[in-house]
C-alpha cells in the first residue's frame, strides 16, 4: 500500500481499544534530570497500537538533545500516540490518545505531577488541552461527543462540555482550540467540516460555523481575531476516498464567522498544520513544504519559504509538524522520515537558515518551548 493521508491518520480507519498501554507499566530505574534554562520539548507520537510515544529535550544553546526523557525519569512508559504537548506554570501537559491520559509533567525533573485519565470521566481518546483559566482546561477528543473539563492544578475533572455532533463513521472529534475573548474555538477534524464554538464563561457550545472543504486539521488565531484554519481536504486511497482530497486554508472573522480568505492548496499526502509567530502576526504552514506569509496576506506565497529535504531519490520527505520560538522566530521543522524509524528535526532560524538538525523518536509531531 502507498503512503497516503489516510495511513497517516491510521486513527480513521481503525477500531478504539478500550484501554492501550496507559503508561503505568514500569520498565527501568530512573534517572535524574535538571533542565533548568531554555530548551524544546518535542513530542514523538510513535507507532498507533505500538505504545512506543516518546519526549525528546533539547537545548538550542548547547545544541544538543535527550531522547526517551519520560520513561527515563519515569521509569514507565509514556503511553500509544503522544497527540500533544503544553506548557504551563512549570508543568507540561501531555494528551497521550489512544492511552486515554493526560500527564502533567515538570518542565525541569521531567517527573510525572499528576495526571487525567478516562476514569469516571467521558474522556475516550484525549487529543489537545487548552487553559481557560489556572484552574480550568478544556480538553478536547476523537471519539467523544463531549469537551472534557479539568482543574489543571489538582489534575481532577470537574465536567464536560456537549457538542451535539453527531457521530460520523463512529467519530466525534473535536480537535485544536484557541480563544479570543471570552470563546473558545475548536475545529472538528474526522469526517467532519465544523468549527464549534464554546462560551468559556458558561461552558457551553453556542454555535458553530460550517465551511465549505472538510476535514480542517489545524486552527490558530492571529493578533486581530481572526482565525486561519486549515483543511486536508479528506483523502483518497485505490480502494476508498472521502471529499475531494483538496486542503483549503481559511481565514474568519471570529466574531462573525464570515470567511474572508478561502484558498486551494496543493494535495498533500502527508499532513496539514499551521503555526504562528510570538506575536502571532506570520503565519506558517505546512503544505508538502513551509510557507510563511502576514497577517494581512491575500494569499500564500508561490515559492515555499522552507523546502522539504529530499531522498535519493529525488522524493520528498513527509514534514509532520511545526513550531515556532515565540522568543527569537527559530522554525523547528518535524521530519517523520519513512514513519517507522527515528525522526528529525530541524532548526532553522527566522530568515530560514538551518541552524542543526537532530534525531528523536517515532513520528515527531509537536513541539513546546520552555
Amino acid at each position: 500500500m502507498r503512503f497516503t493521508k489516510l495511513f497517516l491518520y491510521m486513527l480513521l480507519s481503525v477500531s478504539v481499544l478500550t484501554v492501550a498501554c496507559s503508561g503505568s507499566d514500569d520498565t527501568s530505574e530512573e534517572e535524574s534530570f535538571s533542565a533548568t534554562g531554555q530548551g524544546v520539548f518535542v513530542l514523538c507520537e510513535g507507532n498507533y497500537n505500538a505504545g512506543n510515544a516518546s519526549l525528546s529535550f533539547y537545548d538550542p544553546v548547547k545544541k544538543t538533545v535527550e531522547n526517551g526523557v519520560f520513561v527515563r525519569a519515569n521509569g514507565r512508559k509514556l503511553g500509544d500516540t503522544g497527540q500533544s504537548i503544553i506548557l504551563r506554570d512549570g508543568v507540561a501537559y501531555i494528551a497521550v490518545e489512544n492511552s486515554g491520559v493526560i500527564w502533567g509533567i515538570d518542565t525541569e525533573t521531567f517527573k510525572v505531577k499528576g495526571q487525567v485519565t478516562t476514569a469516571g470521566t467521558k474522556i475516550i481518546n484525549p487529543r489537545y488541552v487548552h487553559f481557560v483559566s489556572d484552574t480550568k482546561a478544556y480538553v478536547t477528543d476523537l471519539y467523544s461527543p463531549y469537551i472534557n473539563v479539568f482543574n489543571p492544578k489538582t489534575f481532577k475533572w470537574t465536567g464536560a462540555i456537549a457538542t451535539g455532533q453527531e457521530e460520523s463513521r463512529g467519530y466525534c472529534s473535536t480537535e485544536e482550540m484557541v480563544q479570543v475573548g471570552r470563546f473558545v474555538y475548536t475545529n472538528c477534524w474526522s469526517y467532519s467540516n465544523k468549527l464549534l464554538v464554546v462560551d468559556a464563561e458558561r461552558d457551553e457550545m453556542v454555535r458553530e460555523i460550517t465551511l465549505s472543504s472538510w476535514q480542517p486539521k489545524s486552527m490558530k488565531a492571529d493578533r486581530n481575531g481572526k482565525l486561519w484554519v486549515i483543511t486536508d481536504g479528506g483523502y483518497s486511497m485505490e480502494d476508498e476516498s472521502f471529499s475531494d482530497n483538496i486542503p483549503h486554508l481559511y481565514r474568519l472573522d471570529a466574531e462573525t464567522g464570515v470567511v474572508e480568505l478561502d484558498q486551494t492548496l496543493d494535495t498533500d499526502e502527508a499532513n496539514v498544520q499551521i503555526e504562528m509567530n510570538g506575536t502571532r502576526d506570520v503565519v506558517y504552514l505546512i503544505n508538502n513544504d513551509i510557507y510563511r506569509m502576514n497577517i494581512t496576506d491575500s494569499h500564500v506565497p508561490v515559492r515555499p519559504f522552507i523546502e522539504a529535504p529530499r531522498d535519493a531519490n529525488g522524493r520528498r520527505h513527509k514534514l509532520y509538524g511545526i513550531g515556532v520560538n515565540p522568543r527569537n522566530g527559530d522554525v523547528y521543522v518535524a521530519d517523520a522520515v519513512d514513519y517507522g524509524q527515528s525522526g528529525a528535526v530541524y532548526r532553522y532560524d527566522a530568515s530560514g537558515a538551518l541552524i542543526d538538525q537532530f534525531r528523536v523518536g517515532i513520528n515527531p509531531n509537536h513541539f513546546a518551548f520552555k
